[in-house]
């Protein structure tokens, strides 16, 4: 998971340039349609992630799942996964970028017509795709030192529905429960929350707006199952990779709050956050000391990870 960079833009920005549709041109010269079905009904799929040193970092695990989606979704693709992996690793030089976010965003083109019937690629509709890439701004170092604080979101996750599988352009649930979530804390003395929790119509804990959640329980490694109807984060999979070589047993469990509030230790994953500890979920503290001894093992060795593909 991951769609956000904290901080200001770069005073660069106006300048980068962009892949769209096959082209390498300035970002203010990238004009989508009014009739995109991205824009006009979120019809697409996106996917986002980080470079380090110029190298982007499991990219080809992101965008085989921008295909899987692609496909899972009818949306023509119509580049190879090297082909974008190579516009990629162009872009980046064009742009001279070291540190950088990337995105990749793939809507099922402009429409003939009004409505929600998608047009038939024989009728003329073709996809948009752009990739952009922008200076990484890093979280704040407190964020991981100190932890983040999490409120439970009133909105609820379908059981059912397969769009939760797929990270598409309509990401309003997410930021609504954001919004929710700051109205909420606006005011307090304590610290105001960094993200929402999702939990599922049956009460499951699911997923943050952008993030995967993890729990430790008695050393043990512990995540919503994908049964619970959430996004297969790619962060998520390398950090149950991660764990059986560092002698910590890792399992994907159903289970809801009361289960997590109890948890010795709490962290999110993403490919912009990396690994991140939760201190707080409401106004109940997680464990002793943040981040836990657990998360921070994790932490250190997906750094290592990150460190050993910016030398390649």
């Amino acid at each position: 998971m991951g769609t956000e960079s904290p901080g200001a833009p770069d005073k660069r920005a106006a300048s980068l340039h962009v892949f769209f549709n096959g082209d390498m041109v300035l970002e203010e010269e990238a004009l989508v349609s009014v009739r995109d079905r991205g824009f006009l009904y979120g019809d697409g799929v996106f996917e986002t992630l980080r470079s380090y040193n110029g190298r982007p970092f499991l990219i080809e695990d992101h965008l085989q799942r921008l295909a899987s989606s692609a496909q899972a979704l009818g949306i023509p693709l119509r580049y190879g996964l090297e082909e974008l992996q190579s516009a990629v690793e162009n872009l980046l030089r064009l742009n001279r970028l070291a540190d950088a976010l990337i995105r990749v965003t793939l809507s099922r083109g402009e429409s003939p017509h009004y409505g929600l019937q998608p047009p038939e690629s024989a009728s003329g509709g073709q996809p948009t795709l752009i990739i952009q890439t922008h200076p990484f701004h890093p979280h704040p170092e407190e964020s991981y030192r100190q932890g983040v604080r999490l409120a439970i979101s009133a909105y609820r996750r379908s059981t059912t529905c397969p769009l939760a599988r797929h990270k598409t352009a309509n990401f309003l649930t997410g930021i609504m429960a954001r919004q929710e979530a700051a109205r909420r804390w606006q005011g307090r003395p304590s610290q105001g929350v960094q993200d929402a929790l999702f939990l599922n119509t049956e009460g499951q804990v699911c997923e943050a707006t952008v993030s995967n959640i993890f729990m430790v329980e008695s050393g043990r490694v512990v995540t919503p199952s994908l049964q619970a109807n959430i996004l297969p984060g790619i962060t998520r999979k390398k950090v149950l990779e991660i764990c059986p070589g560092e002698g910590i047993t890792a399992s994907e469990e159903l289970f809801g709050m009361e289960r997590l509030l109890q948890a010795d230790e709490v962290f999110l994953t993403n490919s912009l956050r990396e690994i991140m500890p939760v201190s707080c979920i409401e106004d109940k503290g997680i464990g002793k000391t943040v981040p836990g001894k657990i998360t921070r093992r994790l932490m250190e060795a997906y750094k290592g990870l990150t460190t050993a593909a910016s030398r390649q």
